[in-house]
């Protein structure tokens, strides 16, 4: 059995279980605490394993928004590519339109990033012996929040292009309008389903940790079993070195 600190909720439910059927069978446990009689216990642990099972559904929903969240960001990159392309076919890459695009288009893919890491590792090798490294400002990689207010700003500059008529339906301006929505709620799936984790995950910690938890029932029980059977005793050493 895991009897390491960071025990899983599962593993430390398993050892409640044993735990209660262990002392099931002890003929002197008899506590006078409600919360560690048998019936209690047992009822208490069945409600625990419930919890557990509702904040794991609750993680994987969570799992499931941030990984649709992630996939329709990482097709928010390569549609932002492809406007890019689009305008510097039309109007050419050195154009005032095309570098306003470009400008907008680095911070949506995070080529600002690679660039100033790829410009930091070379000037960082050209370096000389005992020569002082310069100091570099620091850029951060974008988060999903801040590359939609971007993606926004790049549709309402497309919008302002007269010219802007393109014959790949994935980039036309009503493609991109429905495609920002979609982003929208991506983010407010992901928020949701975080508010119905955390709510499970403290609801879940308070079954384990709490007052009158498994933590605590485990200790009450011990302490029982400790004082009518002895310290040094099978019964006793049986419920010892386990995570509650």
């Amino acid at each position: 059995m895991n009897t390491n600190k960071s025990a899983s909720l599962e593993a430390k439910l398993v050892n409640s279980k044993d735990l209660l059927t262990s002392v099931k069978d002890l003929s002197k446990y008899n506590p006078s605490s409600e919360v560690i009689k048998i019936d209690n216990y047992e009822n208490f642990i069945n409600e625990t394993d419930g919890a557990v099972t509702q904040y794991k559904t609750a993680s994987g929903y969570l799992q499931n928004a941030t990984m649709n969240a992630n996939a329709a960001f990482d097709k928010l990159v390569r549609i932002s590519r492809d406007i890019r392309s689009e305008i510097q076919e039309l109007k050419g890459a050195s154009s005032e339109e095309a570098e306003a695009v470009n400008s907008i288009v680095i911070l949506i893919t995070g080529e600002n990033v690679q660039k100033h890491s790829k410009m930091k590792k070379k000037t960082l090798k050209g370096l000389k012996d005992g020569e002082d490294p310069p100091q570099f400002s620091s850029v951060s990689a974008l988060d999903h929040e801040s590359r939609l207010g971007n993606f926004r700003t790049l549709l309402g500059l497309l919008k302002t292009f007269e010219f802007y008529e393109p014959l790949d339906a994935e980039i036309t301006i009503s493609s991109l309008e429905a495609f920002e929505n979609e982003l929208k709620e991506r983010l407010d799936d992901i928020a949701e389903k975080e508010i119905a984790y955390t709510n499970q995950r403290s609801r879940v910690m308070n079954y384990f940790n709490g007052e009158h938890g498994l933590k605590d029932r485990a200790v009450r029980a011990k302490k029982h079993v400790k004082r009518k059977y002895g310290v040094k005793s099978p019964e006793y050493k049986l419920l010892t070195n386990k995570k509650y």
